[in-house]
């Protein structure tokens, strides 16, 4: 398997733009609880976002299979050491996003921040946003990729918003997506938003392959 650029260059798989901007809220908002990242790839987010707070970083959490790419989690650890970051103040979670937020839940854990960049379909998206009812009142939940080359996140975003009137897009630039909540409400997603995620994955899935055969995409 051949790395990715990020697995070699060790920058964030964000564009300059999305970076500074989620940078910029959280300098400017800092939080001092639990820190989520739902995919790392080599951890040039988390290290930039783990450089937002010099002085006292709150604790940081990272799920990730890390099957991205050979050696991903021994690389992720390097890219902190690069930056003078000790990777044991990072919570390293292997597995997937969705098993691990029941061991979250029977720990009582609260997140103030939560970054999704995972998986793209519908389904893995919508998992992913479960992890919202750890989330505090006036956290911030980012997703990455909210574009049309991605229209899993889109839809899964939008249902999440639509079904969620506590949540409020507050940022987006280029393909990155900001919620802020507003009060702790219980469970914004349901077994029927996990159910109907399953199929628009088929439906999407469906969709690019017709597209494909007259070369749209």
């Amino acid at each position: 398997m051949a790395k990715r650029a990020s697995a070699i260059d060790l920058q964030p798989e964000l564009t300059p733009a999305e970076l500074n901007a989620m940078k910029s809220l959280v300098q400017q908002h800092p939080k001092t609880g639990k820190h989520l990242e739902i995919g790392t790839a080599a951890g040039g987010t988390l290290r930039e976002l783990m450089l937002c707070y010099p002085k006292s970083q709150p604790p940081f959490v990272v799920i990730d299979p890390f099957t991205y790419f050979p050696d991903q989690l021994e690389i992720v650890k390097n890219n902190l050491r690069g930056a003078n970051i000790d990777p044991q103040y990072v919570d390293f979670r292997k597995g997937y996003s969705w098993p691990q937020l029941e061991v979250a839940i029977g720990a009582n854990e609260i997140f103030d921040f939560i970054f999704i960049d995972g998986h793209h379909d519908a389904s893995h998206v919508m998992e992913d946003l479960r992890w919202t009812r750890l989330l505090n009142a006036n956290g911030l939940v980012c997703l990455h990729d909210y574009r049309p080359k991605f229209p899993g996140v889109k839809w899964a975003t939008e249902r999440f918003l639509k079904r969620n009137s506590n949540y409020s897009k507050i940022i987006h630039v280029d393909s990155l997506v900001v919620l802020k909540k507003a009060e702790m409400t219980g469970t914004e997603v349901s077994d029927n938003d996990l159910f109907v995620s399953k199929l628009m994955n088929r439906l999407l899935k469906y969709k690019r392959s017709i597209l494909k055969r007259f070369n749209r995409v």
